[in-house]
């Protein structure tokens, strides 16, 4: 039970409605803000409504012969709260609340140009920095509506014009390359319709950063021509700062899958092929730091007609200058096999058996390399 612990209110003359000559005068301690709000109410004869946003509370309050505005109005500043007027009916609750709703007084709308950001991501973007401006995202014409003081206006043309400065490009470079470091094949006994051969040893590429690309190049030219590699993908990729790029060298599968309990088929895309994902950031100084997802997947099989997928993908960060060359290695596949043939009968003789089979046994361990060569794009392009 709410309990007033001093109320006095005194009123001049005046029957229903205010006049010139009414005057109020307030004494409440210890009591409810609501209750306030009301005896002014009443006691005025204002339309004076307490929205929701009224937080219950007990306040003390103290005026002496004032006019029934300047008692609703000190009463509205002194604990953040706000009216609007709407005809003869006054509505008092939190000014926040009451912002968003109606505006404050002196608030005004208007319609800021974009030459360069997306609407909603700069919207997105100001919502922390100005939470009590009204913004509204138009895509369709590439605008943003600020409603606010002229003050608050002011700041947000000015964040939103750094955030529509064109941004910084970034492309990349990519080639990716099969290379064999190891084709080890031996072969002993007869071969029965001809004579083969494997080549040898190759060193595996490292994980590193070349400052040449001329050089890197050269390297890649003399392994294709020599057999011991072979060119994947040569793609290019350009993005802006700090925006996700993705490209795909292949092809995409779908896997049908129907569900038990429903009996509806699912269809599931799996990408096979080349596959990257990139992040760049520009630094000072010409720098760009990026995060890479490269991926290299084939089919190697089918089991119950669903595809099996070999898979080799690495993820790094790393931060390079405009022109250096990436090397990502280390996307091994090591693959070992053995035949034997031998004539019928002859091949099962112990002992003599042997001059009569042949056994082959090959070794081949390929490694997918990508070499990734980012360049600053000028800002006019």
């Amino acid at each position: 039970m709410r309990r007033i612990v001093a109320f006095a209110l005194l009123i001049g003359l005046g029957t229903g409605h205010v006049c010139a000559a009414t005057r109020v005068s307030i004494d409440a301690r210890n009591t409810e803000i609501n209750d306030v709000i009301g005896l002014l109410a009443r006691q005025s004869g204002l339309n004076i409504v307490a929205d929701g946003s009224v937080k219950p509370r007990r306040i003390t309050f103290r005026l002496h012969d004032v006019d029934p505005d300047v008692a609703l109005a000190t009463l509205a500043q002194a604990y953040d709260l706000q009216t609007h007027r709407s005809g003869n009916i006054v509505l008092i609750g939190d000014a926040a609340t009451l912002n968003r709703r109606y505006g404050s007084a002196g608030e005004a709308s208007t319609a800021i140009a974009l030459h360069n950001a997306k609407p909603s991501d700069a919207v997105k973007a100001l919502k922390g920095a100005l939470p009590d401006v009204g913004m509204f995202a138009d895509d369709r014409s590439n605008t943003v509506v600020v409603t606010g003081s002229a003050e608050a206006q002011t700041t947000a043309r000015s964040l939103l014009s750094n955030i529509d400065g064109p941004g910084r490009q970034v492309l990349f470079e990519v080639r990716v390359t099969d290379v064999k470091p190891i084709d080890d094949t031996t072969n002993v006994g007869i071969q029965f319709g001809g004579t083969g051969f494997g080549a040898g040893a190759l060193a595996q590429f490292p994980f590193a950063i070349a400052k040449s690309t001329i050089a890197v190049n050269a390297q890649i030219n003399a392994l294709v021509q020599n057999g011991h590699a072979q060119i994947l993908a040569t793609p290019r990729i350009a993005t802006l700062n700090n925006r996700e790029a993705t490209l795909l060298v292949g092809e995409t599968y779908p896997i049908v899958t129907v569900n038990q309990q429903t009996g509806f088929p699912t269809v599931t895309n799996v990408n096979v092929g080349v596959q990257l994902r990139v992040t760049p950031t520009i630094g000072d100084g010409g720098t760009i730091t990026a995060e890479f997802h490269p991926e290299y997947s084939e089919i190697i099989g089918f089991n119950a007609s669903f595809p099996i997928i070999a898979n080799r993908k690495v993820d790094a960060v790393l931060r390079v200058r405009d022109g250096e060359t990436i090397v990502l290695g280390g996307l091994f596949q090591d693959t070992s096999s053995e035949t034997i043939a031998r004539l019928p009968f002859l091949g099962s003789i112990p002992i003599l058996g042997t001059f009569f089979r042949n056994k082959a046994t090959s070794r081949q361990r390929d490694e997918v390399v990508f070499f990734i060569t980012p360049h600053l794009l000028p800002p006019d392009s």
